[in-house]
């Protein structure tokens, strides 16, 4: 039984890795198609993506301490719902008005949204106390970054 929790906490610690490196990836192509559009949002989105490298970074820190192995690189397709709604602005990498930039932002909080839950219910399970840590750490952090996206979508319509 033990082992079979240490492989679900191995898991869920490669899926919260992959999440981190997904997020920071996306936010950053994300800051570069609001530059010309709202700098202000692009610089936003650069932090962001400067937060999700720094979660990566400790997550796989964890990670190499709990299990002495490098994780396997895996893609988060839980995300993949989450980004259904891009296909309809294919046709532009730029954010050329109000609607698209609504589109990318409503996105990025559904993302925001999906991973304080997912770290919120790692932190309830996990019986680490330091990794329960990180999981509670990054659920807080992942609750600020909703809320500024609602901030920004909010001023969108203003």
């Amino acid at each position: 039984m033990a082992s079979q929790q240490s492989g679900a906490a191995q898991r869920a610690l490669e899926l919260a890795i992959a999440v981190e490196h997904h997020n920071g990836n996306r936010f950053l192509e994300w800051a570069d198609r609001f530059r010309s559009y709202d700098p202000a949002i692009s610089a936003f989105l650069e932090e962001l993506a400067d937060e999700e490298r720094d979660h990566e970074e400790k997550l796989l820190t964890a990670y190499r301490e709990l299990f002495a192995e490098e994780p396997p690189r895996i893609v988060p397709t839980e995300l993949e719902r989450y980004t259904l709604g891009l296909l309809a602005i294919r046709d532009h990498f730029l954010v050329v008005d109000s609607a698209m930039a609504r589109t990318l932002l409503e996105t990025a909080l559904e993302i925001e949204r999906y991973t304080r839950q997912f770290y919120s219910e790692l932190w309830a399970n996990t019986t680490d106390t330091a990794l329960a840590e990180v999981y509670r750490r990054l659920s807080e952090f992942e609750a600020e970054h909703e809320r500024v996206f609602e901030n920004r979508i909010g001023q969108l319509a203003e």
